[in-house]
């Protein structure tokens, strides 16, 4: 669940700063932490791309750190 409200509060936080879609990427990973910031380092450079969009990286997030029978 830490990830889905981690998710929310991103959102809010893109809605009220009205960030631009080719810029969430970048800033929602500046706030990453511990293990899942971890994980970013180790496979940015396969996934950056113009085609990586915010939902693309959270489809990434949600495949390592949320469990299947919770997605279910």
């Amino acid at each position: 669940m830490e990830l889905q409200d981690w998710i929310r509060g991103m959102e809010k936080i893109f809605t009220v700063a009205e960030v631009l879609e080719e810029k969430k990427v970048n800033i929602g990973t500046l706030c990453l932490l511990e293990e899942v910031d971890i994980r970013w380092n180790t496979v940015k450079d396969r996934l950056l791309g113009p085609a990586f969009t915010w939902s693309k990286f959270l489809d990434e997030l949600r495949a390592k750190f949320y469990p299947i029978l919770v997605q279910r």
